[in-house]
Parts: structure tokens; C-alpha cells; sequence
């Protein structure tokens, strides 16, 4: 059950904002299309939702082609779920009137066991007779999530499931999604511009730029050999500094960084704790604060400025020593 974007490309007037973009979730497999606003991510879920019409390329589930730049299933019968941003429930429903829309082909008798087992799997069966306005927004975010399962949908689309969330609980509603989307085993296409996010719930992150998939690649691939600056970037606190490859390392305009040689390489990627300060006569201190469990110190000169982790805190205005975790420093070619 496979849903696959194939060489699909877009415009809006004379605007070209989805560029020969392809991308495949597999059977039980959450892909985040991760990108900055405005690069094209939305657009690109519409499209293989159907609710966006195809240009270029080709969307596929199963292996049947959905839609071509000739011919297009209208959304409506293309077995996909949709759960918008602001989940797009209707205020005048309940809970359970809400899931079981969509549901009118059934029996009365399967009708009320597909709704009874979708408020199981959002754990909502207490808020069964509530309405939008009474839940909280984790809540309506479960309802939107169970009224699109209940409709058996072959694959799974999410626009920014979270923006519309406190950020005090959007960690433990992260895992939630996830639990809730691995259980049904359906391949899903979740968008989102938080990197946390992304690596939290994703199996595997596209990287959008400017209409174009970048990148794509398991959370642990991005982090060991991530093949582009987004790439590199996307994990919270890491640090790209250009260096010059030399024996044994190489030669960045803070020091020699002991990694394995990689002669085309033009940058490295310093994630959270791959620089170190410690008490020194070096390179002057300009900020530091806590970040648990160490210190974060910024370090600045006429060299530039680079964020080190320290044991201990340390007074801007001071001067501390630089030194390297060649562990948690990864080569890149920009």
C-alpha cells in the first residue's frame, strides 16, 4: 500500500513552486515532508489528496495511478485521509456525529461499530456527545485523526497537525500521533516545519527547499551523513563551519578537527556537544546560559562565532579554550 509522487511539478500562474518533486511512503511508514513556510509543502499534499489538480508527474496508491496531467480520481474516491491544520470539524457536530460522517453507505449496526472502535483509538469515548467548541485542541485533533481513519483510508495525509496546539503539549501529543499512526500501518505523508517534530514522529524526512525534495532520509542517516545543509541543520543546536581538508582531519578557522579524512569536504556539521569550552586565554566569551545538562557558551572573535557546551557557566567578557568532539562532527560538501 504503497503512495508514491512521482516527477510532480506545479505553478501558480507564472510561479513555479513545486519543481520535480517525488517521494514514497511505504506500507506503515510515517514520511515528514519537512521544509521552511512557502516552499511548496502544502501545495504538494493537495496534489496527492486530489484536492489540488496535477500538472506534471504522477500520483500512485497500490500501484493504480490516481492522477495524471490527462486524467484525475476526484478526491473523494481516492481512499486517502486528510487532516487539515485547523482539522476542518463541523461545529454543529458532535464527536461521534463527526466521525461518522462519510459513513452513510454503511449499515446502521457496522456504522455504530466503526465509530465505537475509532473513539476506542483516540481514547474519546467520554466526549462522544461533545461538540468542537467543548474539546480541548489535543482533543479535536484526536476527533479529526479517528473521522479520518473511520473511513478506511488507504494512505494517510496530516498538514501541520500540531500548529494549532500548546507547544507545553505538543511533545506528548507527538508520541500519541505516532502510536496512533504505526498501529494502523497505513503509509502517511505528515508536513511540518519543525524539526522536532519531524525527527520525533518521522520514520524517514523529505527535506523541501525552493519546490524541490532535497533530501530524504531516516532521522540516524540525516544525523551521520547528512547530504545537505538543511539536512545537517535540521537536528536542534547543530552548527555548519566551512574547513579545508588536511592529513589526518581538517582545518577550520577554529582549529584542526581529528575526523576522518574526506578530501571533497567544504563544511562540517558540529551537532550539540561536538565543541567544547573549558577555562581558558583563547577565544573571548560574548553569551553563555544554561542548557541542560551543561552550559551553553557563544564564542566570538574576528574569526566569526561558534556555540561551545561547557561544564561550568562562564562570564561574558571572560575567555575560554576550544576543543573538538570528533564524535559529534560529521563532513560536508556544499
Amino acid at each position: 500500500m504503497a503512495l508514491v509522487l512521482e516527477g510532480v511539478g506545479h505553478c501558480f500562474g507564472s510561479e513555479r513552486v513545486i519543481d520535480g518533486a517525488s517521494l514514497e511512503a511505504a506500507p506503515g511508514e510515517i514520511v515528514c515532508l519537512f521544509g521552511p513556510s512557502g516552499c511548496g509543502k502544502t501545495t504538494l499534499l493537495r496534489i496527492a489528496a486530489g484536492l489540488e489538480r496535477l500538472q506534471e508527474g504522477a500520483v500512485r496508491l497500490d500501484g493504480a495511478v490516481l492522477a495524471t496531467p490527462l486524467a484525475s480520481i476526484p478526491a473523494e474516491k481516492r481512499a486517502i485521509g486528510f487532516v487539515f491544520q485547523d482539522y476542518v470539524l463541523f461545529p454543529h457536530l458532535s464527536v461521534e456525529r463527526n466521525i461518522a460522517f462519510g459513513l452513510a453507505g454503511l449499515a446502521a449496526e457496522e456504522r455504530a461499530a466503526r465509530i465505537a472502535e475509532e473513539l476506542a483509538a483516540v481514547d474519546l469515548q467520554p466526549y462522544k456527545d461533545r461538540f468542537p467548541h467543548e474539546l480541548s485542541g489535543g482533543q479535536q485533533q484526536r476527533a479529526a485523526l479517528a473521522r479520518a481513519f473511520a473511513r478506511r483510508p488507504r494512505a494517510m495525509l496530516l498538514d501541520e497537525p500540531f500548529a494549532s496546539i500548546d507547544v507545553a503539549l505538543r511533545h506528548r501529543l507527538r508520541g500519541d500521533m505516532r502510536r496512533l499512526l504505526k498501529a494502523r500501518g497505513t503509509p502517511t505523508i505528515l508536513v511540518t516545519h519543525d524539526p522536532a517534530e519531524a525527527i520525533e514522529i518521522g520514520d524517514k524526512i523529505a527535506i523541501m527547499r525552493a519546490g524541490r525534495i532535497i533530501e530524504t532520509a531516516e532521522p540516524a542517516t540525516l544525523f551521520a551523513a547528512p547530504k545537505t545543509a538543511e539536512g545537517a541543520s535540521i537536528f536542534p543546536g547543530s552548527q555548519i563551519l566551512a574547513c579545508r581538508p588536511i592529513e589526518g582531519g581538517v582545518e577550520t578557522a577554529f582549529g584542526r578537527i581529528a575526523i576522518a579524512r574526506t578530501p571533497d569536504a567544504t563544511h562540517v556539521v558540529i551537532h550539540v556537544g561536538g565543541a567544547l569550552a573549558t577555562p581558558g586565554d583563547d577565544i573571548p566569551v560574548v553569551d553563555c546560559r544554561f542548557a541542560p545538562p551543561r552550559w551553553m557558551v557563544t564564542l566570538a572573535d574576528a574569526r566569526g562565532s561558534l556555540r561551545a557546551a561547557s561544564r561550568e557557566a562562564m562570564a561574558p567578557g571572560g575567555r575560554a579554550r576550544l576543543s573538538f568532539d570528533a564524535a559529534l562532527i560529521r563532513p560536508l560538501r556544499l
